[in-house]
C-alpha cells in the first residue's frame, strides 16, 4: 500500500510537470483481462511460428516425459517470472536519468500479477525497448537456442515466455501511435500515459 501511494504521488508530480511544460496527455491503459485476451492475438502467432519452424528443422515434437523433465520445466518457468520483470527493470534503469532508483517491482494485489514500474518518463524508443526485452530474450533468443540445440524443453519454455510477454506486445502495438511522445508508465494500471508536445504550447 505504501509503495502504491508512493508511485501515485510520483506519477502526479511527473504528470503535472509535463503538462506545465506544454505537453498533452494520452492515456493508453488496458485491463488485465483484455491484456491477457489480446496476448493470444499479438504473441500467439509468434509461439505457433516457433513450433512450426522447429518441426520443419527437427521433425515431430517429442520429449521424454518423466518426473525430472517436468520438475526442470516448472523450475525454469518459475525462474523466468522474476527474470521477465528484471529485464524490464534493467533496460529501463539503464535509460532512466536516475537509473535504478526510478525502478520499482511488486505484485498487484487484486490480480496477483507481478509488475515492474518505471517512475520516469522515457522516450518512445527507450520505453518500448524495456517493454519488449523479455519477449526478445526469453522468447525469441531462447527459441533460437532451442533450435540450435534441438531441445524441445527449451522450445516449450520459449513458447510459454512468448505468450507471457503477450501483454507487453499488446502495449507495444498501442505505443506505436505515440512515437513522438514522452512515455510515462501508469502507476496502477496495465499500460502507459503518452505526453506529446502540442504546437503553440511550448514554454
Amino acid at each position: 500500500m505504501i509503495d502504491k501511494e508512493f508511485r501515485l504521488k510520483n506519477y502526479r508530480v511527473q504528470r503535472q510537470a509535463l503538462l506545465n511544460a506544454g505537453y498533452r496527455e494520452y492515456v493508453g491503459t488496458i485491463s488485465i483481462l483484455k491484456a491477457n485476451l489480446w496476448a493470444l492475438a499479438t504473441a500467439g502467432p509468434f509461439a505457433i511460428l516457433a513450433a512450426v519452424i522447429y518441426i520443419i528443422k527437427w521433425g515431430a515434437l517429442s520429449i521424454q516425459l518423466n518426473l525430472w523433465n517436468v520438475v526442470l520445466f516448472l523450475l525454469l518457468f518459475l525462474i523466468s517470472i522474476p527474470v521477465h520483470e528484471g529485464l524490464h527493470g534493467l533496460t529501463w534503469g539503464i535509460c532512466c536519468r536516475n537509473h535504478f532508483k526510478s525502478i520499482r517491482f511488486g505484485i498487484m494485489k487484486d490480480s496477483g500479477t507481478p509488475y515492474c514500474h518505471c517512475m520516469e518518463p522515457l522516450h518512445f524508443g527507450s520505453y518500448i525497448a524495456g517493454g519488449l526485452m523479455p519477449f526478445f530474450l526469453l522468447g525469441i533468443i531462447l527459441f533460437l537456442i532451442s533450435l540450435l540445440l534441438h531441445c524441445f524443453l527449451l522450445l516449450l519454455l520459449s513458447m510459454i515466455n512468448i505468450l507471457c510477454a503477450g501483454g507487453d506486445t499488446t502495449i507495444a502495438l498501442m505505443l506505436f501511435r505515440y512515437r513522438d511522445a514522452e512515455i510515462l508508465d501508469h502507476p496502477t494500471d496495465c499500460g502507459f500515459v503518452a505526453f506529446r508536445k502540442e504546437k503553440g504550447r511550448e514554454r
